[in-house]
């Protein structure tokens, strides 16, 4: 008798004990269904970003941001789940109503900041709107469980059919990003050095948003550019004061010009554009003549096209942009733009300081400056192809090429230092160059801008555009050419970009290329 009342206590306390393991399961379990909700409404806005920006943005990029709202999400919900004691679905409800007003304050603070209706300051905004996100997330847990459930299952229904739309939009896209063959060495692509031909090394140059020297003087009254241009003229450039390109689109203007053929204009031909960029008709033709390829690219850089593939070349000097992704820096360029429509554009300062995309930009720049004329491991004729993103946004450095504050990084009325500075770093480049030429075989130079100043609000807070700006100023572009021996008379000071290389190489290989 006495060892079957042991038994029954032992089963008793194992059933006890299996109870409370159930009990404590289906708790996680609830937990964890309940969480669904404000992680998918967490997750949707780096999504519907990233889906808008498919062909500029890369995928480490919005997986680091669906991480942190994904732990921002988890935090809130548990810290409201211990206020409400245990009650997951109200819980879900009230962080879900939480992080709508979170993810909406930064499109509410820049679109009352230029209304002038009533002084807009953070701190008062920002506790104003943490109140009343409060206030509405504890007005949803009043509802009776049956309609918190009703309301939570409509709301996870909306969000997996907007996540889903996003999800069918990106993943196509990816599955190509990662069908495209990277294209970076460090050596010949095919190993055989053709015989020199005697032929000159071709350096073209491409300032990004660059401003032509007609739209310096006539908005900026700037008289400094005159200097540029002596300087220039006085090495034996031709300089066409007038140019213009067709478009104020980057990779528009770049294909045109690296193909000598129009392209229609739009979001739609982005992938046009890469491709015809990435194997191009210039760098063909001249490695059908022997010429060695080089890239210096910076347009991959997460603030401009880092989903634009690499340039066929033989050599490669490129911005890496996954050396952007350091976790030591809180956000990249596209996880900036995700912050800022939230509650998080109140503190930007502390993720945009000391970001690694800004050090590395500076870094490109300067090893740009002194490697493209020390190309010893590169046999010749050589073509040199140079895209810098200067004076492009951000605005970070001074005339002197001082750094300024990151707070002015998008306001235009600093585009002028970065514009100054760009014209050290092009005098810099020229002198290197032509110092380590061959005087018996002088280069080819070509320096460009793809466009001039487009003078374009970001959603950035401290987004400042220039007042007045003529449009015409937009696609005003630098334009300077050096090609000893041609004739530059027959040139007219408007000379269309896209006739670059045909005059060149009319003159250099006499190749009867019919101009635009």
């Amino acid at each position: 008798m006495k060892n079957v009342s042991l038994q029954k206590r032992h089963v008793k306390r194992s059933t006890r004990g299996i109870g409370r393991f159930n009990k404590v399961f289906n708790r996680i379990l609830q937990f964890l269904k309940s969480f669904l909700l404000p992680l998918s409404f967490a997750v949707f806005p780096s999504l519907f970003h990233y889906g808008n920006n498919l062909t500029i943005v890369l995928l480490p990029s919005l997986e680091r941001m669906l991480l942190f709202n994904a732990l921002l999400a988890l935090v809130m919900y548990g810290i409201i789940y211990i206020l409400l004691k245990a009650r997951p679905v109200e819980t879900a409800n009230a962080t879900f109503i939480f992080l709508i007003f979170f993810n909406i304050y930064g499109v509410v603070y820049n679109h009352l900041l230029p209304l002038d209706i009533v002084q807009v300051e953070r701190y008062t905004l920002l506790p104003l709107f943490v109140l009343i996100a409060a206030y509405a997330a504890w007005l949803i847990t009043k509802i009776s469980v049956v309609y918190s459930i009703r309301f939570w299952n409509g709301a996870i229904f909306i969000l997996s059919m907007l996540i889903i739309f996003n999800l069918i939009k990106i993943i196509p896209a990816e599955i190509e990003k990662g069908q495209r063959v990277d294209t970076n060495v460090s050596a010949p692509v095919d190993g055989n050095l053709t015989v020199d031909q005697g032929y000159p090394d071709i350096y073209y140059i491409i300032f990004d948003e660059f401003a032509g020297f007609e739209a310096m003087r006539g908005y900026w009254h700037n008289q400094d550019v005159d200097s540029f241009v002596q300087f220039l003229e006085s090495k034996g450039f031709f300089v066409a004061e007038k140019s213009h390109g067709s478009s104020r689109d980057t990779l528009h203007q770049m294909a045109t010009r690296l193909n000598y053929q129009n392209y229609p204009l739009g979001h739609d031909y982005v992938e046009t554009y890469y491709e015809d960029i990435d194997d191009n008709r210039v760098m063909r033709y001249l490695k059908s003549l022997g010429y060695s390829t080089v890239v210096f690219d910076e347009t991959r850089a997460s603030f401009a096209y880092p989903a634009k593939p690499p340039i066929k070349a033989d050599y490669t000097y490129e911005y890496d942009p996954n050396a952007a992704t350091d976790l030591g820096n809180l956000f990249d360029d596209f996880g900036i733009l995700v912050a800022h429509n939230t509650m998080l554009q109140a503190f930007s300062k502390l993720y945009t300081l000391d970001n690694p995309t800004l050090v590395q930009h500076r870094n490109m720049i300067y090893f740009t400056m002194n490697k493209v004329a020390e190309l010893n491991e590169v046999h010749s004729p050589k073509f040199v192809y140079v895209h810098l993103m200067l004076p492009h946004m951000p605005f970070m450095f001074d005339a002197n090429g001082n750094s300024i504050d990151p707070k002015f990084h998008k306001n235009w009325n600093y585009y002028l230092g970065n514009y100054m500075y760009a014209i050290r770093v092009a005098e810099s480049m020229v002198d290197n160059i032509l110092s380590q030429a061959d005087p018996e075989r002088p280069p080819v130079i070509i320096l460009q801008s793809d466009h001039g100043a487009r003078n374009k609000k970001t959603g950035s807070p401290d987004s400042v555009i220039l007042e007045n700006y003529p449009e015409e100023y937009k696609t005003n572009i630098l334009f300077a050419l050096y090609m000893p021996g041609y004739d530059t008379s027959s040139l007219p000071q408007d000379v269309d970009p896209i006739n670059t290389f045909p005059i060149v190489f009319n003159y250099l290989f006499n190749a009867n290329i019919p101009l635009k």
